[in-house]
C-alpha cells in the first residue's frame, strides 16, 4: 500500500490493485476522490470499520486517543445502549454478544403460522451482536469511556426491519399470507444455536462490481484474502488518517457499483435515516458539538444519503429484551454460518495481543509452531525443521502475491505445501483440521456478575441449589447419575434434566433411553451429565419462552405440537415428554393433538412410531397418574391405523426399508405383548398378507411373509414354498431368492427354528437347481440372511442341516478332513464372496 501524509484535501494514494480495478468498473477516480473528501471534511468524523479487524482497532483507538471525542456513536442495536457498561466492564471477557430479541405478542406483523408454528403461537425473533476484545466497536467504547465521552449505539433494531405479511382484503376470502424474509425466518421460533445474525455488511463489499473487478485484477480468491492484503496487514505503515482515508477512498467504489435496488431492498436505506436520526438527537440530548462528535460504523454506511428526509420504520410493539451473553470463537467464525464473521478469530487474537510487542514475522512464527503442535497431537509427523520451512514459504509466498507480509492464505499454502505428502483431501485431513481449530480458538467469554442473572438462569441455578446438584454441576468432568424416580427427589432432579434437555440446554444426555422405550425399567434412568460453557448462553435463548425452565418448556412443547399436528410419530412422542417433563396441564392438549395426527397421518413409519410412545406411556400410567381409558383409546386407535398403512409401505425404496423393517417389528411386539388394551391381531394379519401380495420388493415379500409365520398365521411348510416357487423361476428371478430370504430371517427367528426341516428342505432344492453362476450371485445375500442370525440360532440351523444329512454323529463336522487343493478352493470361495459383499449394502 502506497505511503503519503494525509492532509484533508489532499489526493489519497491507493493500492496498485486498487486503481486498476477503478478503472476497469469504468469509475471516475477524481469523483470518487471529491465524495471521499466530501465526507473526510465534515465536521463530523466519520471512521470506517469492519466488524472483528484488529487493524481497523488498532488506527480507530489512535484516532479516538488523540481527538479525544465528547460523543461517540457506534453501529450497533439501538435499544441496547444501556448494556455498553457491563460490555466494558472490567469483569467482563470477550468473546460475548448482544442478545436482543423480539416477540410479536399480537401479530401486530401478521406472521403468526407463518414466522411460528401456528396461529395462535407468537412469532418470535433474535439476533446476535458478537463482541470480540479486537472489535473496533469494542476498542471504541472502552477508549471513549475512558475519556469520559458518552457512547451511543445508533443502528436500527433488528426488529425493525421485519416485514410483515401483506394484509387481507376483508371483501375476500382469506389467503396465505407471504413468506417472511429471509433475514426473519433464519431466527424464528427457535433462535439459531451456532449462527449469529449481524448487519452483515460484508456482503454488500462481496457482491459489489468494484470488487469483482479487484478480484480478477489482483488474482484475490476471497474478500477475506482482498481484505487482509489491503487493510489488515502491516498495520504500522500508515498513519490513522491515511488508513481511515484509503479505506473510506474503497468504500466509495464499493457503493458507487453496488446496485441500487440491493440497498433499496436489504434495509441499508432504513438502517441509514435510522442512524442519522440517532446522531442528529444525540447531539442535541447531550448539547456537543459536530467537530467533538464521532462516528463510527461500516465504511458502506459513510456515504450514506445526508439529504434523505424520509423517516425511519417505526418499531413494532411487542415484548423486546436485551442482555450480554459469552460468547466464543467457534460461533464467531466463518466455518460456524456466521455470515458477518472472520475466518480465524483465535489468529487476530494473536495479532492484537502481539501486534504491538513483536513483528509480523514473530506473529507468524508462533501462529505456525502452534498448527504445527497441534498437528502433532493428531498423529502428524512434524519438526521444527518444518516450521522453518513453512515460514520461509509463506513469506516467499507472499512476496509472489505482491503482499508486504504474509496473510492467512500464504500461510495456509505453506503449510500444504511443506507438510502434507500426498493429497491434501487425504493425507492432509488432519493437518487442515489442525489447521482450523488454531485459526479459530477455543475461547470462551465471560460477563460481568453485576449485569445479574435472567429470570430463566436463575431458576436453573435455584434448582440445582435446592436439589444439591450445584457442586457436581461445577465439575469439569462427565458425572454419571442414577435416578430411581419412585424417590420424590430423584424424580425432580430427572424432570429437570428432562426439561432442559428438550430447552436445547447443553448439560447432558438419557443414556439408557433406547432401553426405556424397549421396554425396560420406567423407573430408574441413567444420566451423564458434565458443565458446560453454553449453558447460560442456551437458556438465554430460550427467555422469549418464559421466565422458568417450566413455563419455558410448556411453551415450546405447544409450538412443536403445533408444528408436529400431521405427525403422528412426532406428537405421540411430545406426549411422552410432557409426561417426562411433568408438565400435567399440557398433557389434554396433548393427548388431543395426538388424536388429530393419528386420524390424520397415513404413514406406516410414524403411526408406529406413535404407538411405541403410547405403549411406553401406557406403562407409566399408574406411576403418572394418567387415564388409561383415553390412552387405551388411542392405543387401539394408532395400532389399527397403522395396520392399515402397512400396504402403502409395502414398495417403499431401498433407504426406507430399515425403518419398515424396525417399525414392523415394533408392530408385531405391541400385538403379542397381552395385556390390556388387546390388539387385534386378526387385523394386523390380514393387512400383512395384502402387503405381501401387493409388494415388488423380494426382500419386503420375504419380511411380510416371515412376520406371518412368526405370529403362526401361516405355517413354516407355506413359507418354504414360497422358497422352492424361486427354484422354478427365470435365473433373473432365481437371484433375488437371497433378498427374500434376508427379509424373512430380519423378522422371524423363533419361526424358521420351529420349521427348519421344511426350509432347508426348500433352499436344498433351490441350491440344486441353481448352476454355478447363478449360485455364486445369490451366495452373499444368502450369507446376509443368515448373518441376521444370533450365534446360536445359525449353530441350532447348522445342526438341523447335520442332521438332515445324517452327518449329526460324525467327526467329519468337527475335524473336516479334506485335501490340500480342495481346502484352497474352499479359501478363494470364501474370499471371492467376501469382495462381492463388500459392494452390497446390507
Amino acid at each position: 500500500m502506497a505511503r503519503k501524509q494525509a492532509k484533508k484535501t489532499e489526493t489519497v494514494e491507493v493500492a496498485e490493485p486498487v486503481a486498476q480495478a477503478v478503472a476497469a468498473a469504468t469509475l471516475d477516480a477524481e469523483a470518487i476522490q471529491q465524495q471521499v473528501d466530501q465526507v473526510l471534511q465534515e465536521k463530523l468524523y466519520w471512521f470506517p470499520v469492519r466488524h472483528h479487524s484488529p487493524t481497523v482497532a488498532r488506527h480507530l483507538q489512535a484516532a479516538i486517543e488523540e481527538r479525544q471525542p465528547k460523543l461517540v456513536l457506534i453501529e450497533g442495536p439501538a435499544d441496547a445502549s444501556h448494556l455498553i457498561p457491563y460490555i466494558i466492564d472490567p469483569q467482563t471477557k470477550p468473546p460475548v454478544a448482544i442478545y436482543s430479541s423480539y416477540r410479536d405478542d399480537n401479530n401486530v406483523l401478521r406472521l403468526a403460522g407463518i414466522a411460528s408454528a401456528a396461529a395462535d403461537v407468537p412469532p418470535r425473533f433474535a439476533s446476535f451482536y458478537p463482541i470480540t476484545s479486537y472489535s473496533p466497536e469494542f476498542v471504541a467504547m472502552r477508549a471513549a469511556r475512558k475519556l469520559g465521552a458518552e457512547v451511543v449505539f445508533m443502528d436500527l433494531p433488528h426488529h425493525a426491519l421485519i416485514q410483515a405479511a401483506p394484509e387481507v382484503p376483508s371483501d375476500d376470502s382469506p389467503t396465505e399470507a407471504s413468506s417472511p424474509p429471509a433475514e426473519a425466518a433464519a431466527s424464528t421460533t427457535n433462535p439459531p444455536d451456532d449462527h449469529a445474525l449481524h448487519p452483515n455488511d460484508d456482503a454488500l463489499f462481496e457482491q459489489s462490481g468494484f470488487y469483482q473487478r479487484l478480484a480478477e485484477v489482483a488474482g484475490y480468491r476471497s474478500w477475506s484474502e482482498a481484505w487482509d492484503t489491503l487493510f489488515e496487514s502491516d498495520p504500522a505503515s500508515r498513519s490513522y488518517e491515511e488508513y481511515r482515508r484509503e479505506l473510506a477512498y474503497f468504500c466509495a467504489a464499493v457503493r458507487a457499483t453496488t446496485p441500487a435496488a440491493q440497498i433499496q431492498t436489504d434495509g441499508t436505506l432504513e438502517r441509514e435515516r435510522f442512524m442519522l436520526q440517532t446522531i442528529r438527537e444525540s447531539m442535541k440530548k447531550y448539547g456537543t458539538p459536530a467537530d467533538q462528535v464521532m462516528i463510527i460504523c461500516g465504511g458502506f454506511h459513510l456515504f450514506l444519503d445526508r439529504s434523505d428526509s424520509q423517516t425511519p420504520p417505526p418499531l413494532p410493539p411487542g415484548t423486546v429484551f436485551h442482555t450480554v451473553m459469552p460468547y466464543s470463537f467457534f460461533r464467531i467464525s466463518e466455518l460456524s454460518g456466521y455470515g458477518a464473521g472472520n475466518r480465524a478469530p483465535q489468529y487476530f487474537q494473536t495479532c492484537w495481543d502481539l501486534g504491538q510487542k513483536m513483528q509480523p514475522s514473530d506473529i507468524l512464527v508462533e501462529h505456525v509452531v502452534a498448527i504445527l503442535k497441534k498437528a502433532r497431537r493428531g498423529g502428524e509427523k512434524l519438526s521444527a525443521a518444518d516450521a522453518i520451512a513453512v515460514c520461509q514459504h509463506a513469506g516467499m509466498l507472499a512476496r509472489l502475491r505482491r503482499r508486504k507480509e504474509a496473510v492467512l492464505d500464504d500461510i495456509r499454502d505453506a503449510l500444504l505445501t511443506c507438510c502434507c505428502k500426498g493429497d491434501p483431501q487425504q493425507e492432509g485431513i488432519h493437518l487442515q483440521k489442525a489447521i482450523d481449530d488454531v485459526n479459530i480458538g477455543t475461547k470462551v467469554g465471560h460477563v460481568t456478575s453485576t449485569l445479574g442473572h435472567l429470570p430463566i438462569v436463575n431458576d436453573f441455578y435455584r434448582h440445582l441449589s435446592e436439589l444439591d446438584l450445584g457442586e457436581i454441576m461445577g465439575r469439569e468432568k462427565m458425572v454419571k447419575l442414577e435416578f430411581d424416580k419412585r424417590d420424590a427427589r430423584e424424580e425432580r432432579c430427572s424432570v429437570l434434566l428432562h426439561r432442559l434437555k428438550y430447552l436445547g440446554v447443553p448439560i447432558g444426555e438419557q443414556t439408557d433411553q433406547q432401553s426405556t422405550l424397549a421396554g425396560g425399567t420406567i423407573f430408574k434412568e441413567r444420566w451423564t451429565i458434565k458443565w458446560d460453557a453454553k449453558i447460560e448462553p442456551a437458556l438465554i435463548e430460550q427467555n422469549l419462552y418464559g421466565d422458568t425452565l417450566e413455563v419455558a418448556a410448556l411453551a415450546r412443547m405447544k409450538e412443536n405440537l403445533a408444528r408436529d399436528e400431521m405427525h403422528a410419530g412426532k406428537t405421540c412422542e411430545r406426549l411422552l415428554q410432557a409426561v417426562d417433563m411433568d408438565l400435567p396441564d399440557l398433557l389434554t392438549q396433548a393427548e388431543e393433538a395426538c388424536s388429530q395426527a393419528i386420524d390424520n397421518d397415513s404413514s406406516f413409519i410414524s403411526l408406529c412410531a406413535g404407538l411405541r410412545a403410547l405403549l411406553v406411556l401406557d406403562r407409566y400410567a399408574m406411576f403418572r397418574h394418567l387415564t388409561r381409558t383415553r390412552l387405551a383409546d388411542l392405543i387401539v386407535r394408532c395400532f389399527a391405523r397403522a395396520c392399515f398403512a402397512l400396504t402403502d409401505a409395502s414398495n417403499v425404496p431401498e433407504d426406507q426399508q430399515k425403518h419398515v423393517i424396525d417399525a414392523l417389528l415394533s408392530l408385531a411386539e405391541a400385538v403379542q405383548r397381552g395385556g390390556e388394551p388387546a390388539l387385534d391381531k386378526t387385523l394386523f394379519a390380514e393387512h400383512l398378507k395384502l402387503a405381501a401380495e401387493q409388494t415388488q420388493v423380494p426382500f419386503l415379500h420375504g419380511a411380510f411373509l416371515g412376520m406371518l409365520t412368526e405370529i403362526r398365521s401361516i405355517e413354516a411348510d407355506e413359507l418354504a414354498d414360497y422358497v422352492k416357487q424361486f427354484a422354478r423361476q427365470p435365473v433373473e428371478e432365481m437371484m433375488l431368492a437371497g433378498d427374500f430370504l434376508e427379509g424373512v430371517m430380519s423378522v422371524s427367528r423363533m419361526a424358521i427354528m420351529m420349521g427348519a426341516d421344511s426350509l432347508i428342505g426348500a433352499m436344498d432344492e433351490l441350491l440344486r437347481a441353481a448352476d454355478w453362476d447363478t449360485f455364486l450371485s445369490m451366495l452373499p445375500r444368502m450369507r446376509a440372511a443368515f448373518d441376521r442370525l444370533h450365534d446360536r440360532q445359525r449353530e441350532s440351523l447348522s445342526l438341523r442341516v447335520a442332521q438332515r444329512y445324517h452327518l449329526a454323529e460324525s467327526e467329519i463336522l468337527q475335524d473336516l478332513q479334506t485335501s490340500v487343493g480342495a481346502a484352497a478352493l474352499i479359501a478363494r470361495l470364501d474370499q471371492q464372496v467376501a469382495e462381492i459383499m463388500k459392494h452390497w449394502h446390507i
